[in-house]
């Protein structure tokens, strides 16, 4: 049956329409990371892995670092005590991208670091609808948070040997996840810190010793008395109430 030429132009309008592939629309994403309690992780500690991906499907959309400082302490310390403030400035740390949507997608963003701190690297991940030409870029973007402390040991190296009947010198730095230092009156204080040593002679029962900090130096430390021969492990703990942080650093000496 032959259809009337109006009727088949509108079938056709409407085939053509369903059949026309929806126009992609640019959608610019801006993801900051901040150090739990402390700063944006960027700049001179070695940005963070983000991978954002689609949550329904695993698809990896783009991943990249954040580059940038780590902020204006002043204004992210007091933005911190009034939910939803904007605690980022034109420098601060960030991954920025754009994506070409063609539908609304649910997207993860999951984030890694600080990538130049292994014994510190930790991962925090956060899922949201991303709509086609709606920027996710108003205050400080897409925010997560990385918890954590950065624990380095300074001394001793790994494996060296040392006499039975002496004392062994620890000396342990501590920082925040973004590299901000801990100190007597700063933000971020040495008595809101605990720091312990773990050592334990060739398997047996730990023994503990709690760090102290030295503000000449920095750093925490105490010096051990060796004992026994063996293989002595040390592993110091860090934590810091205040901001439920914490972290963990290990090595290991002889002694003859």
């Amino acid at each position: 049956m032959r259809l009337p030429v109006r009727v088949a132009w509108c079938i056709f309008l409407a085939c053509a329409g369903m059949a026309a592939p929806a126009r992609a629309e640019r959608t610019e994403v801006e993801v900051r990371v901040l150090a739990r309690g402390a700063k944006f992780l960027g700049g001179y500690t070695a940005p963070v892995r983000v991978v954002l991906s689609d949550a329904d499907t695993g698809e990896i959309l783009v991943r990249g670092q954040t580059s940038g400082t780590t902020g204006d302490t002043r204004i992210i310390m007091a933005a911190g005590a009034s939910p939803g403030a904007k605690r980022s400035t034109a420098d601060s740390a960030l991954f920025r991208t754009t994506l070409d949507l063609d539908r609304p997608r649910r997207v993860t963003a999951s984030v890694t670091g600080p990538l130049s701190q292994p014994q510190a690297i930790t991962t925090a991940t956060s899922t949201q609808w991303i709509l086609p030409g709606r920027h996710l870029t108003t205050g400080d973007g897409w925010l997560l948070e990385l918890p954590g402390l950065i624990v380095d040991l300074a001394s001793p190296v790994a494996y060296p040997w040392f006499k039975t009947g002496t004392n062994v010198p620890v000396r342990v730095g501590v920082t925040m996840l973004c590299g901000c230092t801990i100190s007597v009156q700063g933000p971020w204080r040495v008595d809101e810190t605990d720091v312990e040593l773990h050592v334990t002679v060739e398997g047996g029962a730990p023994r503990r010793y709690p760090l102290r900090f030295d503000p000449d130096s920095g750093l925490f430390g105490a010096d051990i008395p060796v004992e026994q021969p063996g293989l002595h492990e040390l592993e110091v703990r860090a934590w810091m109430g205040s901001s439920n942080n914490a972290g963990v650093a290990r090595t290991a000496f002889f002694a003859q």
